[in-house]
Protein backbone atom coordinates (compact mmCIF):
# COMPACT_ATOMS: atom_id res chain seq x y z
CA UNK A 1 0.00 0.00 0.00
CA UNK A 2 1.43 3.50 -0.32
CA UNK A 3 0.96 5.78 2.51
CA UNK A 4 -0.25 9.94 2.92
CA UNK A 5 1.41 11.43 -0.07
CA UNK A 6 3.94 13.71 1.69
CA UNK A 7 5.81 17.02 0.24
CA UNK A 8 8.87 15.50 0.75
CA UNK A 9 8.70 12.04 -0.72
CA UNK A 10 6.24 9.09 -0.71
CA UNK A 11 6.68 6.79 2.12
CA UNK A 12 6.08 3.16 1.17
CA UNK A 13 4.69 0.92 3.76
CA UNK A 14 6.18 -2.47 4.51
CA UNK A 15 3.15 -4.29 4.89
CA UNK A 16 -0.50 -3.23 6.28
CA UNK A 17 0.38 -4.53 9.44
CA UNK A 18 3.96 -2.76 9.37
CA UNK A 19 2.29 0.52 8.54
CA UNK A 20 0.28 0.47 11.65
CA UNK A 21 3.61 -0.08 13.65
CA UNK A 22 4.55 3.31 12.20
CA UNK A 23 7.37 1.00 10.08
CA UNK A 24 7.56 2.52 6.44
CA UNK A 25 10.40 1.77 3.68
CA UNK A 26 11.63 4.11 1.37
CA UNK A 27 14.92 4.66 -0.99
CA UNK A 28 17.98 6.96 0.34
CA UNK A 29 19.56 8.50 -2.63
CA UNK A 30 23.81 7.98 -2.83
CA UNK A 31 25.65 10.86 -4.13
CA UNK A 32 26.57 8.40 -7.45
CA UNK A 33 22.99 7.67 -8.07
CA UNK A 34 23.09 4.17 -5.88
CA UNK A 35 19.63 4.06 -3.59
CA UNK A 36 20.48 2.31 -0.35
CA UNK A 37 16.79 0.54 1.33
CA UNK A 38 15.56 2.13 4.58
CA UNK A 39 13.14 1.58 7.30
CA UNK A 40 11.57 4.24 8.65
CA UNK A 41 9.88 3.97 11.95
CA UNK A 42 7.51 6.16 13.34
CA UNK A 43 7.13 6.64 17.11
CA UNK A 44 3.90 5.85 18.48
CA UNK A 45 1.30 8.51 17.98
CA UNK A 46 3.30 10.63 15.78
CA UNK A 47 1.76 13.24 14.55
CA UNK A 48 4.31 15.34 12.16
CA UNK A 49 6.60 16.99 14.27
CA UNK A 50 10.25 17.21 13.37
CA UNK A 51 12.06 14.92 15.88
CA UNK A 52 16.00 13.13 16.52
CA UNK A 53 16.70 10.91 14.55
CA UNK A 54 18.86 7.39 15.22
CA UNK A 55 20.71 6.07 12.63
CA UNK A 56 21.72 2.03 12.26
CA UNK A 57 23.24 1.30 8.71
CA UNK A 58 23.78 -3.06 8.62
CA UNK A 59 25.36 -5.34 6.27
CA UNK A 60 23.07 -8.05 8.18
CA UNK A 61 19.69 -6.85 6.71
CA UNK A 62 17.75 -3.99 7.83
CA UNK A 63 14.74 -6.06 9.44
CA UNK A 64 17.38 -8.56 11.23
CA UNK A 65 15.08 -9.50 14.31
CA UNK A 66 18.25 -10.25 15.88
CA UNK A 67 20.24 -7.03 15.23
CA UNK A 68 17.93 -4.34 14.19
CA UNK A 69 14.15 -4.60 15.43
CA UNK A 70 14.71 -4.67 19.03
CA UNK A 71 16.72 -0.98 18.41
CA UNK A 72 13.90 0.01 16.37
CA UNK A 73 11.29 -0.82 19.30
CA UNK A 74 13.64 1.33 21.85
CA UNK A 75 13.89 4.06 20.06
CA UNK A 76 10.38 4.35 18.43
CA UNK A 77 8.54 3.66 21.84
CA UNK A 78 11.00 6.59 23.20
CA UNK A 79 10.23 9.63 21.12
CA UNK A 80 12.64 9.71 18.05
CA UNK A 81 12.31 8.20 14.48
CA UNK A 82 14.55 5.86 14.25
CA UNK A 83 16.38 4.42 10.33
CA UNK A 84 17.38 1.24 9.66
CA UNK A 85 19.25 1.22 6.15
CA UNK A 86 20.74 -1.64 4.38
CA UNK A 87 24.72 -1.02 3.16
CA UNK A 88 25.03 -0.79 -0.20
CA UNK A 89 24.26 -4.42 -2.06
CA UNK A 90 22.81 -5.70 1.04
CA UNK A 91 19.09 -6.48 1.12
CA UNK A 92 17.38 -4.10 -0.56
CA UNK A 93 19.78 -1.64 -1.41
CA UNK A 94 21.04 -1.14 -4.77
CA UNK A 95 24.83 -1.53 -5.79
CA UNK A 96 27.32 -3.91 -4.99
CA UNK A 97 27.84 -5.59 -1.70
CA UNK A 98 32.21 -5.08 -1.24
CA UNK A 99 32.60 -5.29 2.63
CA UNK A 100 33.80 -2.19 3.56
CA UNK A 101 34.97 -0.35 0.87
CA UNK A 102 31.89 1.85 0.10
CA UNK A 103 30.77 2.50 3.60
CA UNK A 104 32.86 6.39 3.93
CA UNK A 105 30.48 8.22 1.71
CA UNK A 106 27.85 5.92 1.72
CA UNK A 107 27.42 6.49 5.81
CA UNK A 108 28.16 9.84 5.80
CA UNK A 109 25.50 10.65 2.55
CA UNK A 110 22.68 8.72 5.08
CA UNK A 111 23.24 11.05 7.77
CA UNK A 112 23.01 13.92 5.76
CA UNK A 113 20.10 12.61 4.24
CA UNK A 114 18.15 11.93 7.30
CA UNK A 115 18.82 15.20 8.80
CA UNK A 116 17.18 17.30 5.90
CA UNK A 117 13.52 15.23 6.51
CA UNK A 118 10.63 17.18 7.25
CA UNK A 119 10.57 14.49 10.42
CA UNK A 120 13.90 14.88 11.87
CA UNK A 121 15.03 18.21 13.46
CA UNK A 122 18.79 17.82 12.38
CA UNK A 123 19.75 16.27 15.11
CA UNK A 124 21.17 12.80 14.09
CA UNK A 125 22.62 9.74 16.31
CA UNK A 126 24.35 6.64 15.32
CA UNK A 127 24.22 3.58 16.56
CA UNK A 128 25.04 0.05 16.46
CA UNK A 129 26.90 -3.40 17.01
CA UNK A 130 30.41 -4.37 15.23
CA UNK A 131 30.30 -3.47 11.57
CA UNK A 132 27.30 -1.22 12.49
CA UNK A 133 30.02 0.35 15.15
CA UNK A 134 32.26 0.57 12.27
CA UNK A 135 30.03 2.43 9.58
CA UNK A 136 29.59 5.13 12.16
CA UNK A 137 33.20 5.82 12.65
CA UNK A 138 33.28 5.73 8.53
CA UNK A 139 30.91 8.78 8.74
CA UNK A 140 32.25 10.38 11.23
CA UNK A 141 35.86 10.55 9.13
CA UNK A 142 34.24 13.06 7.33
CA UNK A 143 32.37 15.22 9.50
CA UNK A 144 28.65 15.07 8.57
CA UNK A 145 27.50 18.09 10.12
CA UNK A 146 24.33 16.86 11.31
CA UNK A 147 26.10 13.48 13.40
CA UNK A 148 25.59 14.77 16.89
CA UNK A 149 26.08 11.76 18.80
CA UNK A 150 27.28 8.04 18.60
CA UNK A 151 26.85 4.96 20.51
CA UNK A 152 29.95 2.77 19.31
CA UNK A 153 30.17 -0.78 20.71
CA UNK A 154 32.88 -3.01 19.36
CA UNK A 155 33.60 -1.26 16.60
CA UNK A 156 36.09 -2.46 13.98
CA UNK A 157 38.48 -0.10 12.48
CA UNK A 158 42.08 -0.76 13.65
CA UNK A 159 42.39 -2.58 10.07
CA UNK A 160 45.49 -4.88 9.65
CA UNK A 161 46.94 -4.86 13.46
CA UNK A 162 42.82 -5.92 14.42
CA UNK A 163 41.15 -7.62 11.14
CA UNK A 164 41.06 -9.22 8.82
CA UNK A 165 44.88 -10.07 9.38
CA UNK A 166 46.22 -10.04 12.70
CA UNK A 167 49.58 -8.34 12.24
CA UNK A 168 50.00 -10.91 9.26
CA UNK A 169 48.20 -13.68 10.50
CA UNK A 170 44.55 -14.22 9.30
CA UNK A 171 41.44 -14.94 11.17
CA UNK A 172 39.44 -17.90 9.60
CA UNK A 173 36.53 -16.04 11.60
CA UNK A 174 36.03 -14.60 8.51
CA UNK A 175 34.93 -17.56 6.32
CA UNK A 176 31.99 -17.92 8.00
CA UNK A 177 31.77 -14.02 7.53
CA UNK A 178 31.94 -14.02 4.26
CA UNK A 179 29.21 -17.48 4.30
CA UNK A 180 26.92 -15.44 5.90
CA UNK A 181 27.03 -11.98 3.66
CA UNK A 182 27.66 -14.10 0.29
CA UNK A 183 23.96 -13.16 -0.51
CA UNK A 184 21.59 -10.17 -0.36
CA UNK A 185 19.18 -11.38 1.74
CA UNK A 186 20.62 -13.31 4.54
CA UNK A 187 19.94 -17.15 5.08
CA UNK A 188 20.12 -16.48 9.04
CA UNK A 189 22.99 -17.05 11.26
CA UNK A 190 23.04 -21.21 10.52
CA UNK A 191 25.77 -22.38 9.45
CA UNK A 192 24.08 -23.96 6.68
CA UNK A 193 25.10 -27.44 5.21
CA UNK A 194 29.00 -26.49 5.22
CA UNK A 195 31.13 -29.32 7.57
CA UNK A 196 33.02 -26.24 9.04
CA UNK A 197 35.40 -28.38 11.19
CA UNK A 198 36.54 -29.78 7.23
CA UNK A 199 35.99 -26.53 5.65
CA UNK A 200 38.27 -24.80 7.64
CA UNK A 201 41.19 -27.55 7.19
CA UNK A 202 41.09 -26.95 3.61
CA UNK A 203 44.47 -25.70 2.01
CA UNK A 204 45.33 -23.37 1.10
CA UNK A 205 42.95 -21.36 2.86
CA UNK A 206 42.37 -19.35 0.04
CA UNK A 207 40.07 -21.95 -1.41
CA UNK A 208 37.54 -21.82 1.27
CA UNK A 209 35.95 -19.33 -1.02
CA UNK A 210 34.79 -22.31 -3.40
CA UNK A 211 32.97 -23.96 -0.42
CA UNK A 212 31.28 -21.47 0.97
CA UNK A 213 30.46 -20.11 -2.31
CA UNK A 214 30.24 -16.12 -2.29
CA UNK A 215 30.16 -14.02 -5.94
CA UNK A 216 30.86 -10.98 -4.01
CA UNK A 217 34.37 -9.41 -3.91
CA UNK A 218 34.28 -9.72 0.00
CA UNK A 219 36.09 -13.18 0.42
CA UNK A 220 38.39 -11.90 -2.12
CA UNK A 221 39.45 -8.72 -0.24
CA UNK A 222 39.54 -10.13 3.26
CA UNK A 223 41.49 -13.09 2.09
CA UNK A 224 44.27 -11.37 -0.59
CA UNK A 225 44.68 -8.57 0.98
CA UNK A 226 47.13 -9.52 3.50
CA UNK A 227 49.28 -6.41 4.17
CA UNK A 228 48.58 -3.14 5.26
CA UNK A 229 48.12 -1.88 1.59
CA UNK A 230 46.52 1.30 0.24
CA UNK A 231 43.02 0.11 0.18
CA UNK A 232 43.41 -0.33 4.17
CA UNK A 233 44.78 2.25 4.86
CA UNK A 234 42.20 4.57 3.21
CA UNK A 235 39.67 2.94 5.80
CA UNK A 236 42.28 3.83 8.46
CA UNK A 237 41.39 7.20 9.83
CA UNK A 238 44.60 7.96 12.64
CA UNK A 239 45.11 11.46 11.07
CA UNK A 240 41.88 12.91 11.61
CA UNK A 241 40.26 12.42 15.36
CA UNK A 242 41.39 15.54 15.82
CA UNK A 243 38.70 16.79 13.47
CA UNK A 244 35.76 14.26 14.68
CA UNK A 245 33.60 16.71 17.02
CA UNK A 246 31.18 14.24 18.72
CA UNK A 247 29.99 12.98 21.82
CA UNK A 248 30.50 8.95 21.97
CA UNK A 249 29.56 5.76 24.21
CA UNK A 250 32.40 3.40 23.33
CA UNK A 251 31.13 -0.30 24.65
CA UNK A 252 33.30 -2.92 24.19
CA UNK A 253 34.52 -6.06 26.15
CA UNK A 254 37.30 -7.51 27.31
CA UNK A 255 36.88 -11.00 26.25
CA UNK A 256 35.81 -9.74 22.56
CA UNK A 257 37.87 -11.76 20.17
CA UNK A 258 36.42 -9.48 17.41
CA UNK A 259 37.02 -5.63 17.75
CA UNK A 260 38.39 -5.34 21.31
CA UNK A 261 41.17 -3.68 19.14
CA UNK A 262 38.99 -1.80 17.01
CA UNK A 263 36.99 -0.18 20.06
CA UNK A 264 39.71 0.56 22.25
CA UNK A 265 42.23 1.82 19.13
CA UNK A 266 39.04 4.92 18.24
CA UNK A 267 38.37 5.70 22.08
CA UNK A 268 42.16 5.98 23.07
CA UNK A 269 42.63 8.63 19.78
CA UNK A 270 39.79 10.56 20.45
CA UNK A 271 40.67 11.22 24.25
CA UNK A 272 44.20 11.57 22.79
CA UNK A 273 43.17 14.14 19.73
CA UNK A 274 39.85 14.77 19.54
CA UNK A 275 38.35 18.45 20.48
CA UNK A 276 35.68 16.37 21.88
CA UNK A 277 37.70 14.46 24.46
CA UNK A 278 35.77 15.18 27.42
CA UNK A 279 32.75 14.09 25.94
CA UNK A 280 33.85 10.64 25.19
CA UNK A 281 32.14 7.96 27.59
CA UNK A 282 34.20 4.22 27.87
CA UNK A 283 32.30 1.02 29.29
CA UNK A 284 34.10 -2.26 29.21
CA UNK A 285 32.52 -5.50 30.82
CA UNK A 286 33.65 -8.92 31.06
CA UNK A 287 31.80 -9.87 28.03
CA UNK A 288 32.05 -11.23 24.33
CA UNK A 289 31.40 -9.73 20.85
CA UNK A 290 27.73 -9.88 20.52
CA UNK A 291 27.37 -9.70 24.61
CA UNK A 292 28.29 -6.32 24.52
CA UNK A 293 25.34 -4.90 23.14
CA UNK A 294 23.38 -7.55 25.44
CA UNK A 295 25.31 -8.09 28.75
CA UNK A 296 24.73 -11.09 30.91
CA UNK A 297 26.45 -12.44 33.87
CA UNK A 298 28.41 -15.30 32.03
CA UNK A 299 31.28 -15.35 29.65
CA UNK A 300 32.42 -19.34 28.64
CA UNK A 301 32.09 -21.06 31.87
CA UNK A 302 32.55 -18.14 34.50
CA UNK A 303 29.37 -16.41 36.65
CA UNK A 304 31.03 -13.00 37.42
CA UNK A 305 27.93 -12.31 39.42
CA UNK A 306 24.80 -9.83 38.62
CA UNK A 307 26.33 -6.60 38.21
CA UNK A 308 28.01 -7.96 35.03
CA UNK A 309 24.33 -8.20 33.38
CA UNK A 310 24.22 -3.94 32.27
CA UNK A 311 21.23 -2.64 31.17
CA UNK A 312 22.39 -1.55 27.91
CA UNK A 313 19.43 -0.65 26.43
CA UNK A 314 18.66 2.25 29.46
CA UNK A 315 22.32 3.02 28.85
CA UNK A 316 21.95 3.77 25.10
CA UNK A 317 18.79 5.90 25.61
CA UNK A 318 20.42 8.08 28.64
CA UNK A 319 22.90 8.97 26.52
CA UNK A 320 21.00 9.68 23.48
CA UNK A 321 18.34 12.08 25.45
CA UNK A 322 21.20 13.79 27.08
CA UNK A 323 22.90 14.73 23.56
CA UNK A 324 20.02 14.52 21.25
CA UNK A 325 17.20 15.98 23.32
CA UNK A 326 18.86 17.58 26.29
CA UNK A 327 17.36 15.83 28.90
CA UNK A 328 19.46 16.55 32.62
CA UNK A 329 19.01 13.32 33.20
CA UNK A 330 22.82 13.22 34.67
CA UNK A 331 25.09 11.69 31.86
CA UNK A 332 26.59 14.67 31.64
CA UNK A 333 27.65 13.91 35.49
CA UNK A 334 28.66 10.36 34.72
CA UNK A 335 32.34 8.96 35.09
CA UNK A 336 33.68 8.83 31.83
CA UNK A 337 35.27 5.32 32.84
CA UNK A 338 33.05 2.61 33.65
CA UNK A 339 35.20 -0.54 33.77
CA UNK A 340 35.19 -4.30 35.10
CA UNK A 341 38.13 -5.74 36.57
CA UNK A 342 37.87 -9.30 36.15
CA UNK A 343 39.58 -10.98 39.37
CA UNK A 344 38.37 -8.73 41.64
CA UNK A 345 35.05 -9.15 39.78
CA UNK A 346 33.41 -5.94 40.33
CA UNK A 347 32.83 -2.26 38.87
CA UNK A 348 35.25 0.74 38.97
CA UNK A 349 34.79 4.33 37.83
CA UNK A 350 38.67 5.42 37.51
CA UNK A 351 39.62 8.73 35.66
CA UNK A 352 41.08 7.40 32.69
CA UNK A 353 41.80 4.37 31.45
CA UNK A 354 44.29 2.58 31.27
CA UNK A 355 45.17 3.31 34.76
CA UNK A 356 48.69 1.69 34.28
CA UNK A 357 51.13 4.08 36.35
CA UNK A 358 54.74 2.24 35.74
CA UNK A 359 55.75 -0.48 33.00
CA UNK A 360 57.40 -2.95 34.89
CA UNK A 361 59.83 -5.92 32.53
CA UNK A 362 59.77 -8.91 33.38
CA UNK A 363 62.30 -11.58 32.12
CA UNK A 364 61.84 -15.26 30.78
CA UNK A 365 63.81 -17.43 32.35
CA UNK A 366 64.04 -21.09 32.40
CA UNK A 367 60.79 -21.70 32.85
CA UNK A 368 59.74 -18.50 35.03
CA UNK A 369 59.32 -14.93 34.71
CA UNK A 370 61.56 -12.57 37.03
CA UNK A 371 62.55 -9.66 37.88
CA UNK A 372 66.15 -9.68 36.45
CA UNK A 373 67.79 -11.01 33.51
CA UNK A 374 69.93 -14.21 33.74
CA UNK A 375 73.33 -14.08 33.29
CA UNK A 376 73.61 -16.74 31.26
CA UNK A 377 71.74 -17.44 28.18
CA UNK A 378 69.10 -20.38 27.82
CA UNK A 379 66.47 -21.45 25.49
CA UNK A 380 63.29 -23.45 24.66
CA UNK A 381 62.41 -25.23 21.78
CA UNK A 382 59.65 -27.02 20.52
CA UNK A 383 58.21 -28.12 17.36
CA UNK A 384 54.90 -26.42 15.56
CA UNK A 385 53.17 -29.01 13.12
CA UNK A 386 50.65 -27.03 10.96
CA UNK A 387 48.60 -30.50 11.03
CA UNK A 388 48.51 -30.72 14.21
CA UNK A 389 47.94 -26.89 15.59
CA UNK A 390 46.94 -25.69 19.29
CA UNK A 391 43.05 -25.65 19.60
CA UNK A 392 41.24 -22.33 20.18
CA UNK A 393 38.91 -24.78 21.62
CA UNK A 394 35.30 -23.43 19.89
CA UNK A 395 33.14 -25.33 18.26
CA UNK A 396 33.02 -23.97 14.75
CA UNK A 397 29.67 -26.38 14.26
CA UNK A 398 28.01 -23.71 15.96
CA UNK A 399 27.30 -19.96 15.81
CA UNK A 400 27.72 -17.60 17.91
CA UNK A 401 31.17 -19.46 19.00
CA UNK A 402 31.25 -16.14 20.94
CA UNK A 403 32.72 -17.38 24.47
CA UNK A 404 36.00 -18.74 23.58
CA UNK A 405 37.37 -20.73 26.69
CA UNK A 406 39.34 -18.82 28.94
CA UNK A 407 40.71 -22.18 30.49
CA UNK A 408 44.32 -22.83 29.12
CA UNK A 409 45.77 -25.69 31.51
CA UNK A 410 45.36 -28.22 28.44
CA UNK A 411 46.67 -25.89 25.85
CA UNK A 412 49.82 -25.52 28.10
CA UNK A 413 50.56 -29.58 28.78
CA UNK A 414 51.07 -29.48 24.99
CA UNK A 415 55.14 -30.01 24.01
CA UNK A 416 54.37 -27.29 20.69
CA UNK A 417 54.07 -24.38 23.87
CA UNK A 418 56.15 -22.92 26.12
CA UNK A 419 55.68 -21.31 29.28
CA UNK A 420 57.21 -18.92 31.85
CA UNK A 421 55.14 -18.17 35.24
CA UNK A 422 56.01 -15.57 38.20
CA UNK A 423 55.76 -16.60 41.68
CA UNK A 424 52.89 -16.43 43.05
CA UNK A 425 52.14 -12.61 43.72
CA UNK A 426 51.39 -11.77 47.56
CA UNK A 427 48.93 -8.80 46.70
CA UNK A 428 46.89 -7.85 44.12
CA UNK A 429 48.23 -6.70 40.55
CA UNK A 430 46.30 -4.53 38.31
CA UNK A 431 47.72 -4.76 34.68
CA UNK A 432 46.19 -2.20 32.36
CA UNK A 433 46.77 -1.16 29.04
CA UNK A 434 48.33 -2.73 26.16
CA UNK A 435 51.25 -5.34 27.32
CA UNK A 436 54.46 -6.33 25.10
CA UNK A 437 56.41 -9.65 24.68
CA UNK A 438 59.51 -8.64 23.45
CA UNK A 439 61.79 -11.62 22.74
CA UNK A 440 64.38 -13.40 20.56
CA UNK A 441 63.58 -16.39 18.60
CA UNK A 442 64.97 -18.21 15.64
CA UNK A 443 62.51 -20.47 13.47
CA UNK A 444 64.33 -23.15 11.30
CA UNK A 445 62.76 -22.07 8.17
CA UNK A 446 61.79 -18.44 5.93
CA UNK A 447 58.52 -18.21 7.63
CA UNK A 448 56.31 -19.19 10.72
CA UNK A 449 53.88 -17.06 13.23
CA UNK A 450 54.20 -16.46 17.15
CA UNK A 451 51.36 -16.43 19.33
CA UNK A 452 51.62 -15.14 23.03
CA UNK A 453 49.20 -15.04 25.80
CA UNK A 454 49.26 -14.18 29.19
CA UNK A 455 47.24 -16.02 31.70
CA UNK A 456 46.22 -15.87 35.14
CA UNK A 457 47.40 -18.73 37.22
CA UNK A 458 44.86 -19.97 40.63
CA UNK A 459 46.21 -21.89 43.54
CA UNK A 460 44.83 -24.60 42.20
CA UNK A 461 47.05 -24.58 39.12
CA UNK A 462 44.29 -23.27 36.89
CA UNK A 463 45.02 -21.32 33.83
CA UNK A 464 42.98 -18.66 32.05
CA UNK A 465 44.10 -16.23 29.58
CA UNK A 466 43.74 -12.73 30.27
CA UNK A 467 45.14 -11.77 26.91
CA UNK A 468 46.87 -12.65 23.42
CA UNK A 469 48.77 -11.50 20.46
CA UNK A 470 50.60 -12.65 17.69
CA UNK A 471 52.56 -11.78 15.18
CA UNK A 472 53.64 -13.62 11.83
CA UNK A 473 57.65 -13.50 11.86
CA UNK A 474 57.26 -11.99 8.16
CA UNK A 475 55.80 -8.78 9.43
CA UNK A 476 58.30 -8.28 12.08
CA UNK A 477 59.67 -4.77 11.06
CA UNK A 478 56.42 -3.95 8.40
CA UNK A 479 52.91 -4.94 7.81
CA UNK A 480 53.21 -3.34 4.12
CA UNK A 481 56.09 -5.33 2.62
CA UNK A 482 56.66 -8.82 4.81
CA UNK A 483 59.85 -9.92 4.61
CA UNK A 484 61.70 -14.02 4.68
CA UNK A 485 63.35 -14.78 8.01
CA UNK A 486 66.82 -16.28 7.71
CA UNK A 487 66.60 -19.86 8.91
CA UNK A 488 68.26 -20.20 12.89
CA UNK A 489 68.73 -16.21 12.90
CA UNK A 490 68.30 -15.56 16.58
CA UNK A 491 65.93 -12.36 15.72
CA UNK A 492 63.94 -9.63 18.21
CA UNK A 493 60.37 -9.68 18.15
CA UNK A 494 58.07 -7.16 19.59
CA UNK A 495 54.45 -8.79 19.61
CA UNK A 496 51.70 -6.54 20.90
CA UNK A 497 49.07 -8.28 23.31
CA UNK A 498 45.50 -6.94 23.04
CA UNK A 499 44.65 -4.31 25.96
CA UNK A 500 43.13 -5.61 28.85
CA UNK A 501 42.12 -4.60 32.82
CA UNK A 502 42.83 -7.75 35.16
CA UNK A 503 43.96 -8.34 38.46
CA UNK A 504 45.79 -11.08 39.95
CA UNK A 505 44.80 -11.66 42.98
CA UNK A 506 47.17 -12.59 46.10
CA UNK A 507 48.00 -16.23 45.60
CA UNK A 508 47.94 -16.11 42.07
CA UNK A 509 50.71 -16.18 39.52
CA UNK A 510 51.62 -14.25 35.97
CA UNK A 511 51.82 -16.73 33.40
CA UNK A 512 53.65 -15.90 29.45
CA UNK A 513 53.41 -18.66 27.05
CA UNK A 514 54.38 -18.67 23.71
CA UNK A 515 53.55 -21.20 20.87
CA UNK A 516 53.18 -20.33 17.04
CA UNK A 517 49.25 -21.59 16.21
CA UNK A 518 45.72 -21.11 17.63
CA UNK A 519 43.47 -22.62 15.12
CA UNK A 520 40.66 -22.35 13.68
CA UNK A 521 40.26 -18.82 15.38
CA UNK A 522 43.59 -17.43 13.04
CA UNK A 523 44.64 -19.23 9.85
CA UNK A 524 47.64 -22.04 10.01
CA UNK A 525 51.40 -20.90 9.12
CA UNK A 526 52.73 -23.50 7.02
CA UNK A 527 56.24 -22.58 8.02
CA UNK A 528 56.75 -21.07 4.75
CA UNK A 529 57.46 -17.70 3.24
CA UNK A 530 54.83 -16.20 0.49
CA UNK A 531 51.12 -15.60 0.52
CA UNK A 532 49.96 -17.79 3.16
CA UNK A 533 46.77 -18.10 1.37
CA UNK A 534 47.95 -20.21 -1.56
CA UNK A 535 50.37 -22.79 0.65
CA UNK A 536 49.01 -25.92 0.68
CA UNK A 537 52.39 -28.17 1.80
CA UNK A 538 52.86 -27.63 5.60
CA UNK A 539 56.35 -28.63 6.99
CA UNK A 540 57.31 -29.18 10.40
CA UNK A 541 59.16 -26.21 12.17
CA UNK A 542 61.14 -25.83 15.02
CA UNK A 543 61.22 -22.80 16.83
CA UNK A 544 62.91 -21.74 19.85
CA UNK A 545 62.60 -18.63 22.42
CA UNK A 546 66.30 -17.75 24.00
CA UNK A 547 66.40 -15.49 26.50
CA UNK A 548 69.74 -14.61 29.11
CA UNK A 549 72.83 -13.17 28.47
CA UNK A 550 73.26 -11.21 25.03
CA UNK A 551 68.77 -11.72 24.79
CA UNK A 552 66.54 -10.47 27.49
CA UNK A 553 63.68 -11.27 26.60
CA UNK A 554 61.08 -9.41 28.87
CA UNK A 555 56.95 -9.18 29.07
CA UNK A 556 56.54 -5.67 29.34
CA UNK A 557 53.30 -5.22 31.84
CA UNK A 558 51.38 -1.88 32.10
CA UNK A 559 51.00 -2.16 36.14
CA UNK A 560 48.64 0.52 38.38
CA UNK A 561 50.19 1.09 41.94
CA UNK A 562 47.49 0.04 44.36
CA UNK A 563 45.83 3.01 46.01
CA UNK A 564 46.46 4.66 43.32
CA UNK A 565 42.97 6.15 41.98
CA UNK A 566 41.11 3.89 43.34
Amino acid sequence: MTHQETPFQRWVAVSEKEADKGRLEMGIPMRDGVELAADIYLPRGYEGQSLPAIVEVTPYNKDNVTLMSGDATLYQNNGYIFVGVDCRGRGKSEGEWAGFSDDVPDTHDVIEWVARQPWCNGKVGTTGLSYMGWVQWAAASTRPPHLCAMVSTSAAGRWQQEIPYTNGIFQLYFAWWAYMTRRRIDEGYGLGQIDWDEALRILPFKDIGRIIDTPTTTWDNLADRDTLDDFWKSLRFDDRYDQIDVPCLHVTGWYDQEDLLGAIHHYQLMMADSPARDRQYLIVGPWSHVKSRNPDRFYSDIDHGPAAAWDMDAEHLAFFNYWLKGIDNGVGDLARVRIFEPGRNAWREPEHWPTATISREMFLSEGALVDTPLTAPGSRAFDYDPLNPLPTGIDVRLYPFEDVPLDQTANEARADIVAFTSEPVSEDVVLSGWPHLVFFGATDGDDTDWHVKITDVDSAGVSRRVTQGCLRAACRTSLESPTAVTPDDVLEYDVELWPTHHVFLPGHSIRVTVTSSDFPWYARSMNRFGPVRFQDEPRVARNTVYFGGDYPSRCILPLEIVGDDQ
